[in-house]
Formats: C-alpha cells, structure tokens, sequence
C-alpha cells in the first residue's frame, strides 16, 4: 500500500513502548467489561447516605417527670377495678386482703397511690381506670412520677422522633458550696432563660431517650430553666436505601451508639430532590435508572465503567432538612444521543486494542463496545479504518495499540 507504514516482520513486533506515558488512559484504570452493579440498591438507585451533627441543647429545670416501673402491688387493684367498672376501699379490701375492716386503711392508700399516678381517677364516690391505667394492664408497667429539678439534654433535630434525648436528676448544690466551696464562681453566673415551644410541647408525650431506654413521661415544667454547657456531640447516620438511622455520639458523660425509625421519605423521593439540587433533573432518565450524558461530559474511567461518583454539595430534603456534602457512588451513566453513543462506542473499541488485533479478537472487541449502546445506532471503525488511521499518526514510538492494529491489517491475521 503506498503511502502506509507496515511492519515487515515479526521480530518488529517486539520494539514496543514502554514509556508509560505514552500508554493509553485505559491501560491506567483497567478495562472493564459490562456494567458493574455492585452498590446499586434493589430498586435500582444507587445507595444514598446521608449524615449531620445534631444540635443539642441542655437544661436544669423543675419539673415532674415520670419514668416507667413494675409496680405488682398496683396490679391487683387494676384488674379489680377493670372487672367490676368502680371499686372503693371496703371493696379492695374484702376482695384482695380478705379483711373489710383491718384492711380499709391500706387499701385506701394503694387507690390514693394509683390515683396520684393517674390510673385511677374518682368518680360518684367509687374509683375508676383512666387512660394511663388501661395501658398499664396493658403492658405491666406504671409512670412514677418525681417532682424534682432535672437536667434534660434536648434537640429539635426533625430526624428524632422524641425532642427529649436524656433526662437526670440534678442535686442543688450545698450552701457550703456555693459560698466556699469550688461551685461558688460558677454559681454566680447561672443564665435561666425561658424553654422553647418545641420542649414544652413534651410535656404528657411518653417516649423512650436515647440514654436510658426507659419510657418516660414529662407531666410539669416550669416555664424557665438554666441553659447548661455540656459536652455533647451527636452525629447522625441516614442509610436512605436500606431504611436505617442511626445516632452516635455522647450526651453528657452518656455514651449514645442507637438505631432509631428514620424518616418516612422513600428512596426515590430524596433522590429526585438531591439531583433537582445539583441541577441534574433534567439528565436523569428515571426508566433506566441513569444520568443521561454526553461523551464529552464523561471522564475516561466513566466511560469505560459507565458510572459515576456524584458530589452534592448541599443535600436539604424538605421536612428533614440539611445534611453535610456527600459523594453518591455508582451513578449509572447512558449515553445521551446517537452520535455519543457512536463515539462512546468507538472509544471503548480503541480502548480494548491491548493485544493484536485479529479479526476475531476485534469482532469480540466490537460487541463488547457496543453492548451498553443497545438502544442507539452506533456506527463503529473497522480494523482497517483504525490501522489507516494510526499509519496516519505513525511515530517514532508508537503506541502499543498501533502497533497491535497495524501489525494485525498488514498480516490479515
């Protein structure tokens, strides 16, 4: 052929590059064949993990606070109410401790007890179960209510279910501390300011903290309390895809390492808001599960593995609110129009040319170069056009492709 360089033996063969600066970038990230799936979820989106710190805030206040307890001797009396719609001292008495008279008094005071713990409450002369006293038949446990002054570590994080994380008694300090003791400067600086909407809407909830894992109940507190500096630092972990949240951190001297509910937004609904934010809506294709894009757009590794690690840099999902910056791996990637599926195609078939080029070796090359391309067509070079072509480019080091493709078309292997 005039004009072409060819290779006039085999031996020629061997004088290949080894400056690997001159190897193509494919040979740098390894060739792929097909698509990998691994760390696409089920419902195929990609795995989403989100993550935030959690705003804490802390407080000594008084209040009544009531915490769940066995409580047996109440059990009986419960039941005998539930059976009989009202009961009254004599009744318990007769019926439990068998003696109407002897035993008036000590069943009077285990109604006043249930009473006082809301189980109970009177009515035309008799007593009868309430709310709170169903529930405890229910699940054998009664609220123990405690007046007293408490610390109570506090968040309005949307991402917890209860804004009450912790909750301890507090013991004021001494007189001799205060005026001799170590507390005596501190004591002079105690900021009370008033407790937000947020927390006083805790009062009457039953929850469980976070340190503790005791159902507890906020019946009173007072309006004010004493903001406390603690050490407290809790982050938050949002596995979207697998429908799991978990918090870690400290609260206090309280270590916290907890699963909890995460929020009901589907997978697909936080992932539609994460591309409307990055301004990727309108390249997402929500039938192939992929980023639409084109070949010029795409890197060389993307190109081979036909996926992409996506930055977002201010994920806010509406009613959970914002998240730190977070890296969103293998994004599934599709070629956006004909022509970049053609030169996609044609990249991968070059990027495949690592050994000579033999018509069946490059005929398998082909197929799996297109393959991705299935819905397009694609318009890929013959052996002949990329030897011409890498003749055109010929140096005096040539690529290891060149080589490959030149010395393949010249022998008609």
């Amino acid at each position: 052929m005039s004009g072409k360089k060819s290779i006039k033996n085999f031996s020629d063969l061997g004088v290949l590059t080894s400056n690997a600066s001159d190897a193509e970038s494919i040979s740098e990230i390894g060739v792929v064949s097909g698509t990998s799936i691994a760390g696409i979820h089920q419902n195929g989106l990609p795995a989403i993990r989100l993550q935030r710190s959690i705003k804490i805030y802390c407080w000594r206040v008084i209040g009544q606070i009531a915490k769940a307890a066995k409580r047996a001797e109440l059990m009986p009396v419960l039941l005998r109410v539930r059976e009989c719609g009202t009961t009254h001292a004599g009744d318990i008495a007769e019926h439990l401790f068998f003696e109407a008279r002897s035993r008036r008094v000590v069943a009077q005071r285990l109604l006043d007890l249930a009473e006082r713990y809301r189980l109970l409450e009177q009515r035309d002369r008799g007593y009868v179960l309430t709310e709170s006293g169903h529930t405890a038949l229910a699940t054998e446990q009664v609220f123990v209510p405690e007046q007293g002054t408490w610390t109570i570590w506090a968040s309005d994080d949307p991402l917890l279910a209860t804004p009450i994380l912790r909750v301890e008694p507090w013991v004021e300090p001494t007189a001799y501390e205060e005026v001799l003791g170590k507390e005596r400067d501190r004591v002079r600086e105690r900021p009370f300011e008033k407790l937000p909407r947020w927390v006083r809407d805790a009062v009457g909830v039953v929850s469980v903290p976070l340190v503790g894992g005791v159902q507890l109940r906020i019946d009173h507190l007072e309006a004010e309390g004493e903001a406390v500096k603690v050490e407290t630092m809790l982050r938050a972990a949002w596995d979207v895809s697998g429908a799991r949240l978990r918090v870690d951190g400290k609260l206090g001297d309280a270590r916290v390492n907890t699963a909890i509910n995460p929020p009901e937004v589907s997978a697909e609904a936080v992932w539609m808001q994460l591309i409307q934010t990055e301004g990727l809506w309108s390249h997402w294709d929500a039938m192939e599960f992929a980023l639409r894009v084109g070949f010029d757009d795409a890197t060389p590794g993307e190109r081979e593995s036909l996926i992409r690690a996506v930055v977002f840099r201010s994920p806010n999902i509406t009613g959970v609110g914002a998240f730190d910056p977070t890296t969103v791996d293998r994004v599934s990637l599709r070629a956006r129009t004909d022509l970049d599926a053609s030169r996609w195609a044609e990249w991968r078939l070059r990027a495949r040319v690592r050994d000579y080029a033999t018509v069946d070796r490059f005929n398998a090359w082909t197929t799996d170069a297109v393959a991705p391309f299935a819905e397009f067509r694609t318009v890929t070079p013959t052996r002949e056009v990329l030897a011409d072509a890498a003749r055109r480019q010929w140096t005096n080091r040539p690529t290891p492709s060149a080589w490959h493709l030149v010395a393949a078309e010249d022998w008609s292997l």
